[in-house]
């Protein structure tokens, strides 16, 4: 039984007359006789009962003309969705995303696509910038949100705006010399750093002259935050997480060194981009990029 025979089908058992389910359709009334009794053979039951006056659907006829409502409606819905996939308005958009990275960019992107492309999921993986460049290399994910301080081969990026590491604790007293020379501001401070920092913030003190006092060395900025407000030392956190905890009672100042400020990028590959994914590419690049929070 095909969507064709189904289509004849419904029409006669709408109808119950040959004759006009014939003329709707616009077939020989003969061709649509035999149509119908290939169906009934096939199915191995009889669908009407016909009559020198009309046709009656038979049992079986009944639970047919309702399943064939419901299959034709189901082919009607897959080919719309189908189509809506290939015109990229349905479907799933997959980011990854480093847990570091926290600039209020990404959730205003997704409002406005969402705005536009109401049926698209999202699935967004935090993972380490390798291993998000790896997911996107086997089509795992669409993009990615990395640091990144340079071009990576084979990807194309999006450049953010970069974002500078901030000193931030209840207590922060640096002198207008060491504000002068700002590696000299962690002099004799209790960081409290992330375990990607430690080898550069150990060779730039150890260039200005000192050893820095590391008080604690983890992996989630959001812990340093935690830290920091407990009063327990001075945090190096991405500027961009300063809006995810109180910092009414902390101090904050941006340290600005080169080697510490965090470039971030929108990476993709332009042959691996599903068309959904396009559309969201396209979305941001018309963006004008500002972080939320600005420290002076």
């Amino acid at each position: 039984m095909d969507f064709k025979q189904m289509k004849y089908y419904l029409m006669i058992a709408e109808l119950k007359s040959m004759t006009q389910a014939a003329a709707e359709l616009h077939v020989a009334q003969p061709y649509l006789s035999r149509q119908l009794k290939q169906l009934e053979d096939e199915l191995g039951v009889t669908l009407l009962k016909r009559t020198t006056r009309d046709m009656q659907l038979t049992a079986a006829g009944r639970v047919l003309q309702q399943r064939a409502h419901e299959l034709l409606e189901l082919r009607q819905q897959s080919l719309r969705e189908l189509t809506a996939v290939a015109n990229g308005m349905l479907g799933t958009l997959k980011i990854g995303m480093m847990a570091s990275i926290n600039n209020g960019l990404l959730p205003t992107w997704l409002a406005q696509y969402h705005h536009n492309y109401p049926k698209v999921q999202v699935l967004i993986e935090e993972q380490s910038g390798s291993k998000i460049r790896q997911m996107i290399q086997q089509q795992r994910i669409d993009l990615g949100l990395v640091r990144t301080t340079r071009r990576l081969k084979g990807f194309q990026q999006l450049e953010l705006p970069s974002v500078p590491l901030v000193m931030i604790s209840r207590e922060l007293h640096v002198s207008a010399e060491r504000k002068a020379s700002p590696i000299l501001a962690l002099k004799d401070q209790p960081l409290l750093v992330h375990h990607y920092h430690v080898a550069v913030i150990e060779k730039l003190c150890y260039d200005a002259g000192f050893n820095p006092h590391f008080l604690a060395q983890v992996d989630e900025p959001l812990t340093l935050l935690r830290l920091a407000n407990q009063g327990i030392g001075t945090a190096l956190v991405p500027q961009d997480w300063l809006d995810l905890v109180p910092t009414k009672q902390l101090q904050v100042q941006v340290l600005a060194v080169p080697e510490l400020t965090r470039p971030t990028a929108v990476i993709w590959q332009p042959s691996k981009l599903s068309l959904l994914a396009q559309h969201f590419i396209t979305l941001i690049q018309s963006q004008e990029f500002k972080l939320t929070r600005t420290y002076v």
